[in-house]
């Protein structure tokens, strides 16, 4: 991987120092959860030392203070290889800031994407590896304890594309506990409604308590997008798309004269009407919805989405761990193999095909380029 760019011309911007240590700002990497993404430089003494992602607050909101050290206090407590795993929590001025470990990958949303516009489908093998990844994952924060042993009960409330990196060594990540919640939050941000409307469990449209089984039912959409290439409520990616890049415009760039406000505020009206179409869709989905979205998966994976998408928590997995080994029997048994060499190679000839569809090619010459057999070197 290249370094990233920045201005050589301009002394580095120190975000933050941390003994002998200090992080320099290379580039904004967008809103998050109560916060700001930040690339930074790290360097001991004079030495580059790598890259890090720092997390810090957006303004002075305290608020936004006190979830973003909530963030921290769980966040340092899971250790997975799963995880994106936190250094340490500090800042200036006692403004708590969370330093990340940087992985360098591609975000699913962003793959999903290049599926799309390049007509070129996921592989089975890809959908089981990232779920069962991810299902582990969960399972361990879901199961996270204090150091007294007492459960910590833990749900990510945000378990859907925009949250799940594939590394550049075929890894899969669970990122971005900004708006988890545990027995470190209060009562007031267990009851908050979604986060993304569009992975949101039943549940939780209907603001009643959470458990795992919420978020395994967001991982479910997710494997269900994997699968088909289609989102369970037709349009809900969509629509989960535009609301996060209308909310980082918000934070990042404000409206700067009184045309540019008009439009902001007709596009948050439209996109609240359709936020109240897509909850009333939630509400009242039941079986006979699941089924008709099953009709386009192999009749021997049903049950895995059944376990996942039914609409009674009751009748999903209870656990991570279950639908980890559930997931993975089905592979074994369908004779995939698949692992993190298998993962990267998916991925890179994924976002070459989107680049030749890009540059002008149609997505039937890409895919028949693929179907090619491969020119024996002996012939």
């Amino acid at each position: 991987m290249s370094p990233p760019s920045s201005d050589a011309s301009m002394p580095p911007e120190v975000l933050l120092r941390s003994g002998r240590a200090s992080y320099e700002f290379v580039k904004s990497l967008g809103a998050a959860h109560h916060g700001e993404l930040l690339l930074a430089r790290r360097r001991y003494e004079a030495d580059f030392c790598g890259y890090a992602v720092i997390k810090r607050p957006l303004g002075e909101d305290a608020a936004a203070i006190h979830r973003l050290l909530e963030e921290g206090r769980l966040t340092a407590l899971l250790h997975h290889p799963n995880v994106a795993s936190v250094h340490h929590l500090k800042g200036p001025d006692d403004t708590p800031v969370l330093v990340f470990e940087h992985t360098p990958g591609h975000r699913l949303d962003s793959l999903l994407e290049a599926s799309s516009r390049s007509h070129l489908p996921f592989s089975e093998g890809f959908a089981l590896y990232v779920a069962a990844e991810i299902a582990e994952a969960l399972h361990h924060a879901h199961t996270l304890t204090d150091e007294h042993g007492h459960p910590l009960r833990v749900v990510h409330r945000d378990v859907a594309p925009h949250n799940i990196l594939v590394t550049e060594h075929g890894a899969v990540k669970l990122l971005d506990f900004g708006a988890a919640t545990s027995v470190f939050s209060g009562d007031a941000a267990r009851a908050a409604p979604p986060v993304s409307l569009a992975y949101a469990a039943p549940e939780h449209v209907a603001r009643q308590p959470l458990d795992g089984r919420a978020d395994l039912f967001g991982l479910g959409l997710v494997l269900l997008q994997l699968l088909t290439g289609r989102h369970l409520f037709e349009g809900a990616d969509r629509f989960e798309a535009e609301r996060r890049h209308r909310h980082e415009r918000a934070l990042t760039q404000p409206p700067s004269d009184s045309g540019e406000a008009l439009e902001d505020a007709m596009k948050n009206a439209v996109g609240l009407a359709a936020a109240r179409e897509l909850r009333r869709r939630i509400r009242a989905y039941g079986h006979d919805d699941l089924e008709d979205a099953l009709r386009a998966v192999p009749a021997a994976f049903q049950p895995l989405l059944r376990g996942t998408l039914a609409p009674a928590r009751e009748e999903r997995f209870s656990t991570g761990a279950e639908l980890a080994r559930a997931l993975r029997l089905y592979a074994r048994r369908a004779g995939l193999v698949f692992g993190r060499a298998e993962a990267l190679a998916e991925v890179t000839g994924l976002r070459y095909a989107a680049l030749r569809v890009q540059a002008g090619e149609s997505p039937q010459e890409v895919l028949e380029d693929r179907l090619l057999p491969e020119e024996d070197p002996a012939g």
